[in-house]
């Protein structure tokens, strides 16, 4: 009876052995490849394959056999293989449109591939299933790229040109860091310096002189420590030009007001300069 007993025993950890275990046997319906089982749902045999190097637009999610690991979520990915039998080797024998369920060693898969540690599922294997939606080649992605630069390129000259032309029409003949300005009226009072707090008065236009924002009410200034990020770079900078009682005039390059992507909020298209009236108030001690 107890010999019974402990060969039914033996036979149940067996059992249980090769369920957990991917490579105890093959799963049914999969089909073995290199370090990995794979299942497809839609095979589009004729359709472009990635390579090394590409960048795909998958759909995937992860499992433990029912247990969901990672919703499906829609992932960019740059097909470059890690180690032998990882996910970028599966996602390189799909085609644009397959349909596939890949059956990962669950311990490599996670603690490798994913980064998050000790594996806490034992000898269970992670289940991944993947639509392959788009790819992009290598090559695409760097003609992408030279004409992005090149872009870029073009509305950077295209801003030096605005700003030029304004600074001229409106003599803005004085230059700091690359910033032209003018003074409309001069004061002697203290000097604003980084770290300090001031307030002004100000005036936002776009180049057609139209007014996007303004603080006019010397009763309800703006005030700001110079320096702490508070305001953008460019209002910074010249304010530490400014005394207490000077009035200027300032265009501001794109890349010390909103940046290359310009304002929503403002209606600011991107690499546009704007132009500031600033009266710099009180320096408070």
């Amino acid at each position: 009876m107890i010999e019974m007993r402990k060969d039914c025993l033996i036979w149940m950890i067996l059992a249980l052995l090769c369920f957990t275990a991917v490579s105890c046997r093959k799963p049914s319906g999969f089909k073995r490849s290199s370090g990995f089982y794979y299942q497809y749902h839609v095979l589009n045999k004729d359709n472009a394959q990635p390579e090394v190097g590409d960048f795909v637009m998958v759909n995937m999610g992860l499992r433990i056999g029912d247990s969901v690991l990672s919703p499906m979520t829609q992932n960019n990915m740059l097909i470059d293989e890690l180690y032998r039998g990882d996910i970028y080797s599966a996602l390189r024998q799909m085609h644009l449109g397959d349909s596939a369920t890949f059956i990962f060693g669950g311990k490599k898969f996670y603690e490798e591939f994913l980064g998050m540690g000790d594996y806490p599922y034992g000898k269970t294997p992670i289940y991944a299933d993947i639509k392959l939606l788009k790819i992009l080649s290598k090559k695409k992605i760097e003609n992408a790229e030279d004409q992005f630069r090149a872009q870029r390129k073009r509305q950077r000259q295209r801003e030096d040109s605005l700003i030029h032309a304004y600074a001229n029409q409106y003599h803005l003949n004085t230059v700091h860091k690359g910033i032209y300005y003018t003074y409309t009226k001069r004061g002697n009072g203290a000097k604003a310096k980084k770290n300090k707090t001031v307030e002004i008065l100000f005036r936002a236009r776009r180049l057609d002189n139209t007014v996007f924002e303004s603080r006019l009410d010397p009763s309800h200034p703006l005030s700001f420590t110079i320096g702490t990020g508070e305001m953008s770079r460019g209002i910074d900078i010249m304010v530490q030009e400014m005394n207490e009682g000077d009035q200027i005039t300032v265009i501001l390059p794109s890349s010390l007001v909103f940046g290359d992507n310009g304002s929503e909020v403002y209606n600011i298209p991107p690499f546009t300069p704007v132009v500031y009236d600033i009266e710099l108030l009180k320096v408070l001690k």
